[in-house]
């Protein structure tokens, strides 16, 4: 099996939790490498779009010619291929993965508007110079047309982010981690949300209240990346033209209605970035959708997306 490759960025949110949980499952496995492949921020992007057909969220995972979108997903095909230290623990099955659901959408929305507050924007690279913020802005509109998923005033956004970590602080108060003494699923997801305000020197500040937050974070970021190994995007391409997805049709749960296997398909987000993948429905069950697709660059791929947060339209 080939390695799994990252598609990825080094401020991206979403791609800093599968770096993180990549890291922590080194601990059991310490031949696991993985390789990476650096993306733009911003459109376009010509190494991902022949992968995804149009799905342009970050990160997105590979593995031959099969594409994984969407962090929720991506998680579980880690902790299957390494199934130690799991993230998904039988007994928090459902309350963990409804936290670190509720944290990548809810939280998430509060930690962006928490992360692009006037204090944040006057200290960032990003935004020093007009033309680079003009940019990003247009492509973030592009990205969320149709949606008001990303959007949340400072003034709403900030009570509910010192509620969550007031509560996040006092539950660590006499535990290691979120759950007790290992770190699940919704450690990974909270974590990211908070690195990416923390990542900014001028908001650092506002974590001073949480010491026991700050210990966590910091308990979390010792995990490391991993063994990541940087591969261009070109190569990646060409790993997938020349692979064969091992994904075999599935139809799981019947549903009273919906579409069936071998319809052509649309699926795309509920939340933000209305940019579907379209091809032929392959595998559609409560966990998981997939889609064959073929593009001139690089052939038959299989796209798969989670159930959870993802709809179908023929």
């Amino acid at each position: 099996m080939s390695d799994l490759i990252l598609h990825h960025y080094a401020a991206s949110p979403f791609s800093e939790k599968i770096r993180l949980i990549m890291g922590y499952k080194s601990a059991a496995y310490p031949d696991l490498k993985y390789r990476g492949v650096n993306i733009p921020v911003i459109m376009p992007k010509p190494t991902l779009m022949p992968l995804t057909g149009g799905y342009r969220k970050t990160p997105v995972a590979q593995i031959g010619a099969d594409i994984y979108c969407d962090t929720a997903l991506i998680s579980r095909l880690v902790d299957r291929l390494y199934p130690e230290n799991s993230l998904f623990p039988q007994t928090l099955e459902a309350s963990a993965g409804v936290m670190a659901h509720w944290t990548d959408t809810f939280f998430f929305r509060i930690s962006v508007s928490m992360a692009f507050q006037p204090k944040a924007l006057a200290s960032s690279p990003l935004f020093s110079d007009p033309k680079t913020a003009e940019a990003f802005m247009a492509d973030r509109a592009a990205f969320s047309a149709g949606s008001t998923e990303l959007q949340m005033e400072f003034s709403e956004a900030e009570p509910h982010w010192l509620l969550h970590l007031k509560r996040l602080d006092k539950q660590l108060e006499n535990q290691t981690y979120l759950f007790g003494a290992a770190p699940v699923i919704a450690d990974f997801s909270t974590y990211h949300c908070l690195w990416f305000v923390h990542n900014n020197e001028a908001l650092q500040d506002a974590f001073s209240p949480f010491q026991n937050v700050i210990a966590w974070l910091d308990r979390m970021a010792a995990f490391g990346h991993g063994n990541l190994v940087e591969m261009a995007g070109t190569e990646a391409l060409e790993l997938a033209k020349s692979s064969t997805t091992e994904t075999q049709a599935k139809q799981g749960v019947g549903l009273t209605e919906g579409a069936a296997l071998g319809d052509i398909v649309d699926v795309l987000p509920i939340d933000y970035g209305f940019q579907p993948t379209r091809g032929e429905l392959l595998v559609h069950s409560l966990e998981e959708i997939a889609v064959k697709r073929i593009d001139a660059e690089v052939g038959e791929v299989v796209v798969h997306f989670p159930r959870l947060g993802f709809r179908i339209q023929k």
